[in-house]
C-alpha cells in the first residue's frame, strides 16, 4: 500500500488534470471530487485510494451518474437527481459501498460540497483583489464580549414603566350621544 500523501498528490494531479469547460456536468463532478478528496485525507484514506485509481475518471462517473438517472426516470423525459444522489452514484461510481456512500454523506461529506460551493460565491460590492490576497492565518472575527451588569443603564422604577404601558383613552366628542340610540332601539324592540 502506498504512502497516503502520495496517494493524494497522485489523485489530485489526475483530477486537475480532467480539464473540462467550466458549467459542465464533467467539471462540476470533477470539483465535488477534489473536494471529497480534500474531506477524504482526514476522514476516508479508501477514498483517497479510489480517487487516485487511474482506470476511474470523471466522465465514468459522468456515465453512471446519467445510467443511475436514467433507471429512475419515470413518465416524463426529464430526471433530476438531488445532490446528495449525485455524490452517492459519483461515489459508487469510485468504488464506494453503497450503504457506506450514504453514511460518509450523511456523516459530513455532504455539508463539506455544500461549504466548499458557498466560498466560490463573495457578496456584491466585495473587493475581489481583496478576497483573493486575504491572509491565510486570517481567523474568524473574536465573538462580542459581554457588557458588565455594573455598566448597564440603570432600569426606570416600576412606577414610570406602568405610566408608559398605561393605555391613553380620551373622550372624542361626537354629535352623537348613546342616550339618544339606546331611546330608539327600545322603541324598536
Amino acid at each position: 500500500m502506498a504512502d497516503i500523501d502520495e496517494l493524494y498528490e497522485k489523485a489530485k494531479v489526475k483530477l486537475e488534470a480532467e480539464s473540462f469547460q467550466h458549467g459542465t456536468p464533467e467539471d462540476a463532478i470533477r470539483s465535488m471530487c477534489l473536494e471529497w478528496l480534500e474531506w477524504a485525507v482526514a476522514h476516508d484514506t479508501k477514498a483517497v485510494e479510489l480517487l487516485a485509481d487511474a482506470a476511474k475518471d470523471t466522465e465514468g462517473a459522468y456515465k453512471a451518474m446519467e445510467n443511475f438517472a436514467r433507471n429512475k426516470k419515470g413518465k416524463g423525459n426529464c430526471v433530476k437527481l438531488e445532490p446528495l444522489e449525485a455524490m452517492a452514484c459519483v461515489m459508487e461510481y469510485y468504488g464506494i459501498a453503497p450503504g457506506e456512500a450514504h453514511n460518509q454523506l450523511e456523516a459530513g461529506l455532504m455539508y463539506h460540497l455544500m461549504m466548499a460551493e458557498c466560498r466560490k460565491y463573495k457578496p456584491y460590492g466585495a473587493d475581489e483583489q481583496a478576497a483573493n490576497t486575504a491572509p491565510a492565518s486570517a481567523s474568524a472575527p473574536e465573538a462580542a464580549k459581554a457588557t458588565p451588569v455594573t455598566d448597564l443603564p440603570e432600569a426606570e422604577p416600576p412606577a414610570k414603566q406602568a405610566e408608559y404601558e398605561k393605555p391613553k383613552i380620551e373622550a372624542v366628542p361626537t354629535p352623537f350621544s348613546f342616550d339618544d340610540f339606546d331611546s330608539e332601539l327600545e322603541g324598536l324592540l
